[in-house]
């Protein structure tokens, strides 16, 4: 039995639950050390409170037999969530990313089961392990080499469709990885849209350029953003105050606090500048396996911040019409404060 089992098990024996349905791809590999790509078949792993776990998997993907898992196989004639089924009894912790044609299916089959959140599995994953840490800072590490290339790559004449482009290259060239996510590059007015989908847009000078991007090492994802300006800009101010947010945020972290506490670090120093309405996201999110995993650096999440965890700090302001600025780093959470996983400076944004 591996250990990560043994901890959800008796995180589950704790909270009464018989059993956990586990679907979500990146959280199968992280109990199992398998990934698979299943589409729309059902892919499960139930985690009961003793015993090895069952994946019960489609007969399309290969696997031998295991030893520190159960496998069991259904086909396309087969009623997969009646196998599931099977395997439940009482309270059972269903994960959030289980289709809902699956989950209705199964309230059908077996009203006799009492269905929960199954969010132990998000706790255990949000802790990350010495092996896990080792990974996401070597994985930032390459992202910083990336973003050193890109501050050579950013120049006038140039699209952002191109600059995404010469971007993506240079992960596969530079940290023999490919984004960890879709990479966003966004211009002048275009950096008011935090999820900015490049386009034909040309840089020319006088503008300001938002690069958000990540890479993979070993499985586990990088994420860092950066603005920069091409000569002389209009926004100085609007770039001092999302510094100061996002430093702010920074030495808040530490054991202990909220993660809304966080939060109102990075959002009351964008308040007090008179930007308060243009900072429109939550201050951070969960990384590991997934570029986006729980828990929500926001001012509604007062989940108690542990030595292990790793998520972003990424204040920004967007001014509609004119232009944006955010800057994103990657922290570990360390016994006395934390771990500033992005060493590119924040101090040099004039190109």
């Amino acid at each position: 039995m591996n250990e990560r089992v043994e901890r959800l098990q008796k995180k589950m024996q704790e909270e009464g639950l018989g059993a956990c349905v586990i679907s979500d791809h990146s959280a199968v590999e992280y109990f199992i050390g398998r990934h698979f790509s299943c589409g729309e078949r059902l892919i499960a792993l139930i985690v009961t409170t003793e015993g090895l776990p069952k994946l019960v998997l489609n007969e399309l993907f290969p696997l031998a037999p295991q030893t520190d898992f159960e496998l069991v196989r259904y086909n396309d004639t087969e009623d997969g969530v009646q196998i599931v089924s099977r395997f439940l009894n009482g309270k059972i912790g269903i994960d959030k990313f289980w289709s809902a044609g699956f989950l209705i299916r199964l309230m059908a089959l077996r009203p006799d089961l009492e269905m929960v959140d199954g969010n132990l599995v998000d706790r255990i994953r949000s802790v990350k392990d010495p092996v896990e840490q080792a990974r996401m800072r070597q994985a930032s590490l390459n992202n910083d080499q990336v973003m050193a290339r890109v501050r050579e790559l950013i120049q006038t004449g140039k699209s952002e469709k191109q600059l995404e482009q010469e971007i993506n290259a240079a992960f596969r060239e530079l940290a023999d990885s490919d984004p960890s996510f879709e990479t966003i590059v966004a211009f002048a007015e275009n950096c008011a849209d935090p999820h900015a989908v490049p386009s034909d847009k040309i840089l020319e000078e006088g503008m300001s350029v938002i690069v958000d991007m990540g890479c993979k090492f070993e499985g586990y994802c990088s994420d860092m953003t950066r603005t920069y300006f091409i000569g002389k800009n209009t926004m100085e101010d609007v770039y001092d105050t999302v510094l100061r947010a996002n430093l702010a945020g920074i030495a808040a972290v530490k054991p202990g606090v909220r993660f809304c506490d966080i939060d109102r670090a990075c959002r009351q120093v964008i308040e007090e500048a008179g930007y308060g309405s243009y900072f429109i996201h939550r201050t951070g999110h969960g990384i590991g396996l997934s570029v986006h995993e729980p828990f929500d650096v926001s001012a509604v999440d007062e989940i108690v911040v542990e030595e292990g965890m790793c998520f972003s700090i990424e204040p920004g302001i967007y001014l509609p019409g004119v232009g944006g600025v955010r800057i994103e780093d990657l922290v570990l959470v360390t016994k006395d404060g934390c771990e500033v996983l992005n060493h590119d400076p924040k101090d040099q944004p004039v190109l």
